[in-house]
């Protein structure tokens, strides 16, 4: 009851902001899908349904905020440069702008098939990717390789989990932007210690970052919480798409 009555709520607040919450049919997938874009969630480092939690000295360079959830924690010692929405219209915006982009990269097409679970060692180009597994990981670097489209979109799918290693990496070349890169998650997302990623990461659930992991991008908890642990995360508001 409390998914239906929130997924009502948001997909009022998308409708104030013209972005659109439905699927499209199968028929129209292609003809339909457009870039994916954040939106009004762009400037935020950290976004969560229902809790936001830091301990040490996490630096969140960008808004944070939660909606409909009120509860932020460990705000300081840890910093949010820009404004903090706990509940407010702006952090609700922000959610509906996330359950958006969530609900357009399922009709992201057509899909590559990865060759393995793990995207660790692997180049790709810009592309819609699925895995061969429910669940997703990242140990040690994936790069990711603009020179085919410096403004192509990176957008991985993934049914249940994605866990990112220790120290594992995202390497961005040959013009490819961060926030070009959505990492879509099924349910929950664990970023190892550490670790250096460059996406926007949407999870259903929740996000939990281990201790001294970065991110250049936007994590997005669409029905739980995102936990961070003396990390850095840094917005990327200017973005082209193609």
């Amino acid at each position: 009851m409390y998914h239906i009555l929130k997924f009502t709520y948001l997909a009022v607040l998308a409708t104030q902001v013209g972005v659109s919450l439905s699927h499209p049919s199968v028929e129209n997938i292609e003809k339909r899908f457009v870039p994916l874009s954040m939106g009004l969630a762009s400037s935020y480092g950290a976004i969560a349904s229902m809790t936001l939690t830091s301990t040490g000295n996490t630096l969140i360079t960008g808004n944070c905020g939660t909606c409909p959830g009120t509860a932020i924690t460990g705000f300081p010692p840890g910093v949010c440069t820009g404004t903090t929405s706990a509940g407010g219209t702006d952090a609700c915006l922000a959610e509906a702008a996330c359950l958006s982009a969530y609900n357009n990269a399922q009709a992201a097409g057509p899909t590559v098939a990865l060759p393995a679970a793990d995207l660790g060692g692997q180049t790709l180009a810009p592309g819609v990717y699925t895995f061969p597994t429910s669940a997703g990981s990242l140990t040690g670097s994936v790069t990711l390789d603009g020179a085919t489209n410096s403004s192509g979109q990176f957008i991985f799918l993934l049914a249940t989990t994605f866990e990112a290693a220790a120290a594992s990496e995202i390497l961005l070349i040959n013009g490819a932007q961060a926030c070009n890169v959505y990492i879509i998650v099924g349910s929950s997302a664990t970023i190892g210690a550490a670790s250096a990623l460059q996406a926007n990461i949407l999870a259903y659930t929740s996000v939990a970052v281990k201790d001294g992991a970065s991110n250049n991008g936007v994590l997005c908890a669409l029905n739980g919480a995102v936990t961070l642990i003396n990390d850095a995360l840094t917005t990327q508001t200017n973005c082209s798409s193609l």
